[in-house]
């Protein structure tokens, strides 16, 4: 029974050795607002969780409003350049990640639709930083859109001859579904092609001529989808689709204001886009006075990554869905993350588009029946990662069940045993570590329900 054990470690530790060579945050910077007890708790939790060097944390101080004007943003850009450049990161990041706390909104006396057509200068603080070391940042913030150069690249960031930042968002409706999304995402997330899908909605037409402009924008990311295996399918009865399992990916174009959630199960690296936003684009439940389905909506069901438009943009604008697809979804030995796929099928910059979710993200069918059931296993993290006096497990839980949190030494003794029930949802287990020696351990976590297993490494010290 030991050598079975002390087998198993041993491809499990090398399994953990391998993602952390070929996957790296080093050339990810994440952004802090001093001012916001929530975003300083984002930026440590993912830090932790992905190993990101210290120095990397960009501390700025700002209002924790969502919706800015042009002056706060101004101090934000200098702030956020001002640290890299003192700190020599311009050469080493490629991908920026704010965090809830950090406003996103930048707004210019209306952004609606209409004379004097003012929300043409109205764009998301991300779009905008995604400028920031470019050789077009003296174009933030003017009126009008940037033509992204790297659309439809095929070349991966770091070996590409841009100049761009890859900026995404972690934010959520609650500190826990921002945990979640970080907890359920990442590079090599594990998805069930058998079962996994990705709906196509488009909801409540107002116009046939509309509708058909969609349909037509949709069909070659399900052909593109359709060819590769996935189940891909254009939902387009006019009534929302509810209660779907193994959701991989829902773009919804939906003309009427839904106020009931989707409640889909999904899977891990799953991403979601509504094409029209609510009256009030906003990760608050407090600040959604329609009581709208928004973006955050899915997030706290479960979805790990999207995209949204802060106001109401122009068709020709939106994202490319069938290159998205096809970067995303092209299972190869260097995958295209989240973040490349997303900006690859982006046509513009310095405008009101917004990506949540980790950009590292990747998606693979392989390997993960062997350690878990995704659709009714929990998930967790350890943080923090390496660990002294005391360890905190967040675990995202799908259903109620019982499990045995193990710390197992690297000779395949049990060195410590806690046994716990769990509530559907996020769960927090903070263990007492203090008996244990320095050294690498594996900490594995049993769901006696559902016979599930998954293991991570924790690192001890002193």
């Amino acid at each position: 029974m030991k050598r079975q054990i002390l087998i198993t470690l041993t491809f499990v530790l090398m399994a953990i050795f391998s993602f952390a060579q070929t996957t790296t945050y080093d050339d990810v910077g994440v952004i802090v607002n001093d001012n916001s007890p929530a975003s300083l708790a984002i930026g440590e939790y993912f830090m932790q969780a992905r190993n990101i060097p210290p120095q990397n944390i960009i501390h700025i101080q700002t209002l924790t409003d969502e919706v800015i004007d042009t002056t706060e943003f101004r101090n934000i850009q200098y702030q956020i350049k001002n640290y890299i450049l003192q700190n020599q990161l311009q050469d080493q990041l490629h991908y920026l990640v704010t965090t809830k706390g950090v406003p996103f909104n930048i707004v210019v006396d209306s952004c609606s639709i209409g004379p004097p057509h003012s929300w043409s200068k109205c764009s998301t603080v991300e779009s905008e930083l995604t400028l920031l070391l470019s050789a077009d940042s003296t174009r933030i913030i003017q009126i009008g859109h940037v033509q992204n150069a790297w659309y439809k690249s095929t070349t991966h960031i770091e070996d590409a001859d841009s100049d761009l930042l890859l900026v995404s968002r972690l934010d959520g409706n609650t500190l826990a579904d921002v945990y979640a999304l970080i907890d359920r995402s990442g590079s090599g997330s594990y998805v069930d092609k058998e079962l996994g899908q990705f709906v196509f909605d488009i909801s409540y037409p107002r116009d046939s001529t509309i509708a058909n402009l969609f349909v037509n924008m949709m069909l070659p990311a399900i052909d593109t989808l359709t060819s590769r295996g996935w189940n891909a399918f254009l939902h387009s009865d006019s009534i929302v689709p509810t209660e779907l399992n193994h959701v991989i990916s829902y773009i919804g174009f939906i003309q009427k204001l839904v106020q009931e959630p989707l409640n889909f199960s999904w899977e891990k690296g799953s991403f979601a886009e509504l094409i029209v936003p609510a009256p009030d684009f906003t990760f608050y439940d407090s600040l959604n006075y329609s009581n709208a389905m928004q973006l955050s909506t899915m997030i706290g069901e479960g979805c790990t990554a999207g995209a949204g438009y802060i106001h109401a943009t122009f068709a020709s604008l939106i994202m490319n869905w069938a290159v998205f697809f096809d970067r995303y979804t092209l299972q190869q030995e260097h995958p295209y993350n989240l973040a490349e796929s997303y900006y690859m099928a982006t046509k513009t910059l310095s405008w009101m588009n917004l990506l949540v979710g980790d950009p590292k993200t990747t998606i693979t069918t392989q390997g993960g029946s062997s350690v878990e059931n995704p659709a009714t296993s929990a998930t967790f993290r350890l943080y923090p990662n390496p660990a002294k006096g005391f360890v905190n497990i967040g675990i995202n839980n799908p259903a109620t069940s019982e499990i045995s949190i193990s710390i197992i030494d690297q000779m395949g003794q049990v060195c410590l045993l806690h046994e716990t029930p769990l509530t559907a949802g996020r769960n927090d287990v903070k263990l007492d570590i203090n008996q244990l020696d320095a050294g690498l351990y594996v900490l594995q976590i049993e769901d006696r329900k559902n016979l599930t297993r998954q293991v991570q490494k924790l690192m001890v010290g002193r």
